[in-house]
Order: structure tokens, then C-alpha cells, then sequence
């Protein structure tokens, strides 16, 4: 048998919950006929699903369920060494990829502690897997010694910014970091703002973009993948030209809502594209970057509670590319 401590990372979850992370490639009716038959035990006795876990509390599982656990997922790769899973102490394939990340796709730290990590992600690295992606900012996170990690946990970013925008990025370092950010950004207690080169110059210089947004099914990547639409969300954008060159103007923006997409919809939507943005109007392409930057963000610390104002610079290419026409 396996046998797994909980720590402060698990204190407090439903032992259900817990069973699902820790053993993804398990069907949920398998757990709960597990638990049933006293196959999982907790602290050696039959448990219900619902129980809540506490910090000290030891799970036993048998070893057929050990080979559900992926060897190169994040979960069997973090397991405590308790567990006795095959290769559970392997590192996993993506962070060996994170260590070949070049110093122009490498995050900037600019805010640690034990809970919250706030990064400037460059323009190009996506912050998750996808679409054949090996380098990204999970990755690289994979790759750093800090942060808490257990069975079913990672530190991870708590928002998203698109691959081809760079900026200001929130990640949790600790379960209760992660789940106190999570709820900010759910409650709206994240106040954000971004600036963007965008083609032609907005008339009037000061307005707001208040119009619904519409999540499409199916979006190819040429495509918008919100539109316009009174069956959306409702969305709101503020911006403020700061300065204008050839055509172009550099915008701050101020977002009033969190919707996919929604600084890049709304441009698109008025006639004003970000600069590279093809997928939602724009003449130009600039690779994998366009111009958009997340340069402002003030979020409640997840453990004191204290409002804190982090700012990124307006990137030099920013100003380069008002005067490129």
C-alpha cells in the first residue's frame, strides 16, 4: 500500500476533491467504489467522500492505482516522496524545456513572497500548454525553487494574459494564495490597465467601449474569437490616447470587466486594431506579438489583505512603432 501525508496544502478539502487531482486518469465512480470498499483508506479506516481533510491525516491507496498517475504529469512529478510512486521523482518534461527558454521569453520577477508571485511575461511566451507549445510560463515555473508544492498542487498564474501580449502576470505560490487571488479576480477586486499601438487615431481622444461581447464556438485561429454581439457579456473598456505618431496612436486602457479577448474585440469593434493583431482587424502582422501590454495591476495581498500596485514599463518597441509608417 501508498501511503500519502496530508499537509496544510490539503487541510480542508473534501477528500473526493482531493482523490480527483490525485489520481486524474481515474473515473470518479472508481473513487467512490474505492472508498466504499475500504480500498482508499484514511488514518486506516473506511472514509466517506465528503470528509474533510485535515493536516496530519495519512491516505493509504493500493498499488493498482498508482499506475493511473502519470509519470511525466505534474501531479505524480510533485508527489511527496511518501507515496513511493514510480517515478515520482522524476522532473517533469517541461521543465527541462523551461531551462531552454532564451533571456527574451524569460518572465521578469518583480514581486515575490510565499503566496503571490507577480511576473512581466514577455510578448510571444504563452502562459499555459497549447497548441504544441513546449515553452511557456508553466513551464518555467516548474523550473524555479520556490513556491509550495504538493500532490495536487503547483504554483500557477490565477488570470490570462494572450501569448502575443506581454505584461503584468498574477501567479499563487501556496494553496491559499492561489484560491484568495482566484476569488479577486472572480469578485472584481483586481483593477487593471493595459496600453496598446493601434492603427489610426481614436476621435474622440477619451471615451468609453461599452458593448456586449459574444464567446464564439469553434473560432479558427485567423478569427475573432469574441464578437460583438447583444447575446454576450456585457463589457467595458475606457481608453485615453497618450500619444500618436504615422497613423498610429499609443492608447492606455482601462478595463471594467474580464472578458476574453475584450481589449482586443473592442478596438477591433471601433475601427482601432491593435498594431500586429490580425485575428481582430489589424493590416499587419508582427509574428506571435502584437502590441498590447498589461502595465498596471493593484490587487488585495492574498494572506494580509494589503492593496498592492505593481507597474511595468511602456515597452520601447511601443513608442518605436508609432513612427514605423
Amino acid at each position: 500500500m501508498h501511503d500519502v501525508e496530508m499537509t496544510a496544502a490539503e487541510d480542508g478539502q473534501r477528500l473526493d476533491r482531493y482523490l480527483r487531482k490525485l489520481l486524474p486518469g481515474t473515473p470518479l465512480g472508481a473513487i467512490f467504489k474505492m472508498l466504499r470498499r475500504g480500498i482508499i483508506r484514511v488514518d486506516g479506516t473506511k472514509a466517506q467522500e465528503s470528509l474533510r481533510l485535515v493536516a496530519g491525516m495519512h491516505v493509504t491507496l493500493p498499488p493498482s492505482a498508482i499506475p493511473r498517475l502519470s509519470a511525466q504529469s505534474p501531479v505524480a512529478a510533485q508527489a511527496p516522496v511518501a507515496t513511493q510512486v514510480p517515478g515520482a521523482n522524476a522532473k517533469p518534461a517541461a521543465t527541462q524545456s523551461a531551462r531552454s527558454l532564451s533571456p527574451a521569453l524569460t518572465p521578469t520577477i518583480v514581486h515575490r513572497d510565499d503566496d503571490l508571485l507577480v511576473v512581466i511575461k514577455p510578448a510571444g511566451l504563452a502562459v499555459q500548454p497549447g497548441s504544441g507549445q513546449d515553452h511557456h510560463v508553466l513551464s518555467w515555473l516548474d523550473a524555479q525553487p520556490f513556491g509550495t508544492r504538493t500532490a495536487t498542487y503547483r504554483p500557477a498564474p490565477v488570470h490570462r494574459l494572450d501569448r502575443g501580449t506581454s505584461g503584468l502576470l498574477v501567479i499563487g505560490l501556496s494553496p491559499i494564495g492561489s484560491r484568495a487571488l482566484a476569488d479577486a479576480f472572480r469578485e472584481d477586486l483586481i483593477q487593471k490597465s493595459y496600453v496598446a499601438v493601434v492603427e489610426g487615431v481614436p476621435n474622440p481622444a477619451q471615451a468609453t467601449i461599452d458593448v456586449p461581447l459574444w464567446l464564439r464556438e469553434n473560432a479558427r485561429a485567423n478569427q475573432p474569437k469574441v464578437l460583438v454581439d447583444e447575446r454576450g457579456k456585457n463589457a467595458r473598456t475606457d481608453y485615453q490616447v497618450l500619444e500618436s505618431g504615422r497613423n498610429r496612436a499609443l492608447l492606455q486602457l482601462t478595463l471594467h470587466t474580464g472578458r476574453t479577448h475584450q481589449i482586443r474585440a473592442h478596438l477591433g469593434h471601433v475601427g482601432h486594431p491593435i498594431v500586429g493583431d490580425r485575428r481582430y482587424g489589424a493590416a499587419a502582422s508582427q509574428g506571435d506579438a502584437f502590441f498590447l501590454h498589461a502595465s498596471e495591476l493593484t490587487l488585495p495581498h492574498p494572506t494580509s489583505g494589503k492593496r498592492l500596485t505593481f507597474q511595468s514599463a511602456i515597452p520601447a518597441r511601443f513608442r518605436e512603432a508609432l513612427h514605423l509608417r
